[in-house]
């Protein structure tokens, strides 16, 4: 057994990303009768268990089966949580009665609340068996508190006589991705407008249950199967649905996270069937459309960082019997990372590559002696971890996209002589506080005014961006061949898939030429700003669940 004295090595290290989706769960009337502690019913807590707190400041939607099943009776803000019930404020209305058959239920609101896992006996999970890309970087939110240090009045020292804790602010969070996969823009842009991919009729066995282990779902609005383009489901929220790793380390049935009942019918959730590759194709691709989200939520997910001393006893699992708290593993949740700021850098001779600023709500700490396991269950075998998994037996899925293998059209015409180039995708997301929340840890982040620019360094072939820099005028066009048509990037692997995004409504901002000492290339750093996305589409293996 390792001591304390024992040091924490880079080894041992995890980061996971944990969807955060809506969180449905019937209502146990017999244990909800104050009607301000709501108990989730046994089906559920047979195989989920809540870590403590973890939902606090979530907002919560109320459904009452006497009046409504898809429109909420009220709507309300958790205050506390335990294993298996929430607290919320304020109360459900005196007037109404819970169903006594536990028809009436809740859905905990994506915005902070990181997916339930499938837990292993009384060991807490998340669903954190997310690989979450290539990383060349990453930093995890901090946590800085606000110390005030005031006199109380009385004259004793020149030292301040009391301080306190303030506001605490999550803040920092950055991932550095060499892209393999163009999914992450939907966290960026906001929105999932159409998902085609290839099902099979086959349904889940409930709410709750998967058919089989290891299954992933989606809901495509049919039972019939096939190749479907995807509308139905929640633009934001639960794309997929998968299972998670059951108490013994392999796949279990549990759905993380469980179906939306009533507004997802399982009779059309239909079995995802999952993408392979060879060099030069795909069978049974994803494709995705993202769109642009105009209100005030942008979707957002968790990360769990893990700190592993790694002893085969205990990886990743906190509060074993014992053993004191954090001493061998130590976990911290950052929840409603919203992204800020993402920029897409394609410089010459390197891969593409994506970078992405959060906004964090707050950084969860488990409560001592909670007993909880990190990754989801996936133990120290990488190659567990779901969207990595898929990679053993097609590897090109890891292969990033390279700078030679994209292209820029712009004013109807491909720039062939192009050296780098970026796109900056800016949120400005504000940080706001709110009466009622009862927690001096947590903040919202809203979106405010939406900023595309796009840069690039390219060999001078023509005077046109020159030209154009004098042009008063917006480029309108709507068409990739217009003179003053769309702005394209294009990003293909040889597999085929893609990344594609194209602007519209855009002028020049700069254009400036300059001429080499050495004689050689004549280079322009030009700078365009796009008003309006026009159109993103990825095509790739990756299974997003929002």
């Amino acid at each position: 057994m390792a001591i304390n004295t024992d040091i924490f090595l880079g080894s041992g290290a995890n980061l996971a990303l944990v969807p955060e989706t809506d969180l449905i769960f019937q209502i146990d009337a017999s244990e909800s009768s104050d009607l301000t502690n709501l108990h989730a019913v046994s089906g559920f807590l047979n195989s989920y268990s809540f870590v403590d707190d973890i939902y606090v400041g979530c907002v919560v939607d109320f459904f009452n089966a006497d009046v409504s099943l898809t429109v909420p009776a009220s709507t309300h803000i958790i205050t506390k949580n335990d294993s298996d019930s929430i607290t919320i404020s304020p109360s459900i209305a005196s007037t109404v009665t819970l169903a006594s058959d536990d028809s009436d239920f809740v859905i905990i609101r994506s915005y902070g609340a990181p997916c339930v896992g499938q837990k292993n006996g009384t060991v807490k999970r998340l669903n954190a068996d997310n690989w979450l890309g290539i990383l060349e970087s990453s930093t995890f939110p901090n946590i800085e508190t606000e110390v005030k240090q005031l006199n109380i009045g009385l004259g004793t020292t020149r030292n301040m006589e009391y301080q306190y804790k303030g506001m605490e602010t999550a803040s920092g969070g950055n991932l550095g991705y060499v892209c393999n996969h163009g999914a992450f823009l939907y966290y960026a842009l906001g929105s999932c407008s159409h998902v085609k991919c290839t099902t099979t009729a086959p349904n889940p066995s409930n709410h709750l249950l998967a058919g089989t282990a290891g299954d992933v779902y989606i809901d495509n609005g049919d039972a019939g199967g096939g190749e479907n383009t995807t509308q139905t489901h929640l633009s934001q929220g639960p794309i997929f649905y998968k299972t998670g790793y059951g108490a013994t380390g392999v796949k279990g049935v549990a759905l993380t996270p469980p179906l939306l009942y009533n507004l997802d019918l399982t009779a059309n959730v239909e079995l995802l069937s999952r993408t392979t590759t060879d060099a030069t194709s795909l069978t049974n691709p994803i494709t995705y459309t993202f769109t642009e989200s105009n209100g005030e939520e942008l979707p957002s997910f968790s990360l769990e960082q893990s700190l592993s001393k790694l002893e085969s006893s205990n990886t990743f699992i906190t509060g074993d019997t014992g053993i004191a708290t954090e001493s061998h593993n130590f976990v911290r949740i950052a929840r409603g990372n919203r992204v800020n700021t993402l920029t897409l850098t394609a410089n010459e001779n390197e891969e593409l590559k994506m970078t992405m600023d959060l906004n964090s709500r707050t950084v969860h700490k488990l409560k001592t002696n909670e007993s909880y396991e990190a990754r989801g269950g996936a133990g120290d075998d990488n190659n567990k971890l779901f969207n990595l998994n898929d990679t053993t037996d097609d590897a090109e899925f890891l292969e990033p996209f390279f700078f030679s293998s994209g292209s820029f059209t712009i004013f109807g015409e491909e720039f062939l002589k192009i050296t780098n180039l970026s796109l900056t995708i800016n949120n400005n997301i504000q940080d706001k506080r709110f009466v009622g929340i009862g927690n001096k840890q947590i903040k919202d982040g809203i979106p405010a005014n939406r900023n595309y620019e796009l840069t690039f360094t390219a060999l001078v072939t023509d005077n046109r961006l020159f030209e154009e820099l004098f042009d008063q005028a917006e480029q309108t066009g709507t068409t990739l061949t217009a003179d003053n048509g769309l702005i394209q990037l294009l990003f293909t692997k040889g597999n085929t898939e893609q990344i594609k995004l194209q602007f519209k409504n855009y002028m020049i901002g700069s254009a400036n030429y300059t001429i080499p000492d050495d004689k050689s290339s004549i280079t322009v750093e030009a700078t365009v700003m796009p008003r309006s996305l026009h159109l993103c589409e990825v095509t790739t293996h990756w299974v997003l669940q929002g």
